[in-house]
């Protein structure tokens, strides 16, 4: 089973692809299938930081507790 590839080794590997899409080295379908992948890191990527977002606007800072979120004032 694979291991779990952490958020800077996702970003690294982002940060590859961009790189050799940016050297002009790789045909157009090898670059669509590259810009494919890239799109699902992107996805992984955010739904990380949206995940860890949530949890700082549960934390409390005083007691390091975790709290349920109250109601955004308007």
């Amino acid at each position: 089973m694979a291991q779990k590839k952490t958020f800077e080794e996702k970003m690294k590997e982002l940060e590859e692809k961009v790189t050799l899409l940016e050297s002009g080295e790789v045909g157009l379908e090898e670059s669509i299938g590259i810009i494919t992948e890239s799109a699902g890191i992107i996805k992984e990527l955010e739904k990380e930081l949206d995940d860890t977002e949530d949890k700082l606007k549960c934390l409390d800072l005083k007691t390091d507790e975790v709290v349920p979120l109250a109601e955004e004032e308007e």
